[in-house]
């Protein structure tokens, strides 16, 4: 039979999807499973940044020399901490019998990116419809299922939020080692913490 698979954001609209989709589903571990349908989630982001010294060996060495940081473009890994949902993701979206995936994340940038990182992370060429649900009351959930919308229209969202998260990290990790080297030669022992946005706020 021909599945849709789709992805939540996090648990709870998980369940409240099963529920608008009706009909009797198995509770698997890490998703939900119909004839025609499979409902997963996300527990946020399940991928995290490769650490710039497994990017590059030479950034295992704090220097001048090596900054800013290349990071892009961005190299991503399972986070160890949901490892195992992100590898029942990638297992679901390259199953044969799914044809459609729906990309369930919260209709915000940060959600776009958290799901379609992950499908791009996992190779996937299946054609992808975005789900947009606002509001988690059964109505309004079923009326955000029954008009899904091609994935390829959020493309913009999903390379704001990976750009912006790149930008952080690059600055981040960059400017962190920059500041902490400099002090060091005046003789400071700590490490200086450096933030697009934490340092402007502090």
């Amino acid at each position: 039979s021909v599945m849709r698979l789709w992805i939540a954001e996090k648990p709870s609209v998980a369940t409240d999807i099963v529920k608008a989709l009706g009909g009797s589903f198995t509770r698997y571990d890490g998703y939900f499973e119909s004839s025609t349908d499979i409902v997963s989630f996300c527990v946020g982001h399940v991928l995290e940044m490769v650490p710039p010294e497994q990017i590059n060996p030479a950034y295992a060495t704090w220097s001048l020399d090596t900054l800013p940081l290349q990071l892009y473009p961005v190299r991503l890994q399972p986070k160890e901490s949901v490892a195992k949902q992100a590898n029942t993701l990638i297992k679901l979206i390259k199953r044969p019998d799914i044809k459609t995936v729906v990309h369930c994340g919260d209709p915000d940038d940060e959600g776009q990116l958290l799901v379609d990182e992950l499908l791009e992370y996992a190779g996937n060429t299946k054609p992808v419809k975005r789900a947009l649900i606002n509001d988690n009351t059964a109505p309004a959930v079923k009326k955000a299922l029954n008009s899904l919308r091609d994935n390829k229209e959020f493309r913009g969202l999903y390379l704001k939020a990976l750009m912006r998260s790149a930008g952080d990290a690059i600055f981040g990790f960059s400017m962190s080692r920059c500041y902490t080297l400099k002090a060091r030669e005046k003789g400071y022992k700590g490490k200086i913490s450096v933030g697009r946005v934490q340092t402007p706020v502090l």
